[in-house]
């Protein structure tokens, strides 16, 4: 984060001394050319790594987390759409048409929308 705010004024500094007539100028041209490439690979390789390496990938992905749980549908899923309640949040969601009271298993997130799918039925009596 440094090089550029390092590179960019010595750039600057290298042409001012360029259009003066300073040929020294141009070891500040390469050598500020030199710090912004080496902040773009630092960019590219080492964080690119570290952000990878997320103990928790779906933090910021709500509908995410919930992949795997069984829920109650509490609004008729007709048409494909409908409504469970998760937690004290009601989600809205697509998946196979069934009643209220139906327990479904989430399997999945597309936007706003939770993905659902029939629970099985030995899963139910354990919820």
């Amino acid at each position: 984060m440094m090089l550029p705010w390092i590179a960019v004024p010595l750039g600057m500094a290298g042409v001012w001394m360029v259009l003066r007539g300073d040929t020294t100028g141009w070891w500040l041209v390469v050598l500020a050319a030199a710090l912004l490439i080496v902040d773009l690979l630092i960019s590219l390789v080492w964080a690119k790594r570290t952000r990878a390496r997320s103990d928790q990938p779906s933090l910021n992905q709500r509908g995410a987390q919930y992949v795997g749980r069984q829920v109650c549908v509490v609004e008729d899923i007709i048409g494909g759409e409908g409504k469970v309640r998760i937690a004290d949040t009601v989600w809205r969601v697509r998946g196979p048409d069934c009643t209220a009271g139906t327990w479904v298993r989430v399997t999945g997130a597309d936007g706003p929308h939770l993905v659902v799918s029939a629970a099985d039925e030995r899963d139910t009596h354990s919820a």
